[in-house]
């Protein structure tokens, strides 16, 4: 009789076990609703001509075109007037996954804004979106003034996330891209006046980044580096010691760009470097199984002020 009950125990606590694993294995499976909308795009990337000179001739930087029509390359360099914007991609990535962003951001300046209540959707919680809130009150513009000239970094694939050495050599290429880029604006406008054409407006003087996974901080790493001229936290795991380092030394200029310049008497000589740089982390949430949220963000770095965390 006692060995049927203990049979009995170790049938109950398997079957516990078992429709244990059922539900984490359900919990982690299970399909999670997805609120992104397709994106289609006709891609062609135009190259753009670098110095033979380069530390890292391997790297390329492209300029994106949406249209299936095919283009004149050198005359559509001479048009360049809109609001320059530069993608890098993360480890392992191509200069390519820049064609969503560029084919929407083309789409919406060429249509428009999308309905109100697109906007208020995606920027509302669950719980909020049950609230009888007044649409109205979303401002959206019904046409957008400038477009974005979307170019991108072509980092070879390289796995960024692997050593500081190569998280270096694609901060100074992305500085060299910087640089190239607004050159290239001059060279387009100058082209432009030889050939009597109508003044365009100023040109750029900045370029917005766009990093994707550790591309974010490659981007945060050209901002205060050195040689500019006048945008995660850790990595996922320090592999090498140069890795750990650089993210520290790249967070510290972070955290001292955004002190308050004064005298030894503690007299205001100047206002942070940083004060101007808007941030926006953007995070998997708990989709991402690779990168935990807490890695992208901030705080800490940047004070709550001008940025922004959205998962």
């Amino acid at each position: 009789m006692q060995g049927f009950r203990a049979k009995c125990r170790v049938g109950a606590l398997i079957v516990l076990c078992f429709w244990i694993t059922l539900a984490a294995l359900y919990g982690l499976l299970k399909p999670v609703s997805n609120g992104c909308v397709m994106t289609y795009m006709y891609p062609t990337y135009i190259p753009i001509s670098t110095s033979a000179h380069l530390a890292s001739p391997r790297y390329g930087l492209f300029l994106y075109h949406e249209g299936w029509k095919k283009i004149d390359f050198v005359e559509h360099l001479k048009k360049l007037s809109g609001v320059p914007v530069l993608f890098i991609p993360g480890n392992g990535g191509s200069y390519k996954q820049v064609r969503s962003l560029a084919a929407e951001s083309h789409r919406a300046y060429q249509g428009g804004s999308l309905e109100h209540a697109f906007y208020q959707e995606g920027s509302l919680t669950p719980e909020e979106r049950g609230l009888d809130l007044d649409v109205a009150q979303f401002s959206v513009a019904n046409q957008y003034s400038s477009m974005l000239d979307w170019f991108a970094v072509d980092l070879e694939g390289e796995h960024s996330a692997m050593d500081g050495r190569i998280l270096e050599e694609h901060t100074d290429y992305v500085l060299y891209a910087i640089h190239r880029i607004l050159d290239l604006y001059k060279e387009s406008y100058d082209s432009r006046q030889n050939e009597g054409a109508a003044n365009s407006g100023p040109l750029p003087k900045s370029v917005i980044l766009v990093g994707h996974s550790m591309g974010g901080f490659v981007a945060r790493a050209a901002i205060v580096h050195p040689h500019l001229r006048n945008f995660s936290r850790s990595p996922p795991m320090a592999l090498q010691p140069s890795l750990g380092h650089y993210f520290a030394h790249v967070n510290q200029e972070w955290r001292k760009g955004y002190e308050v310049q004064s005298s030894h008497t503690g007299n205001y000589i100047s206002d942070n470097s940083l004060s101007r740089i808007v941030v926006i982390s953007i995070s998997g949430g708990f989709n991402d199984y690779q990168v935990r949220s807490k890695l992208e963000s901030l705080d800490g770095i940047v004070p709550p002020s001008p940025w922004i965390y959205h998962q």
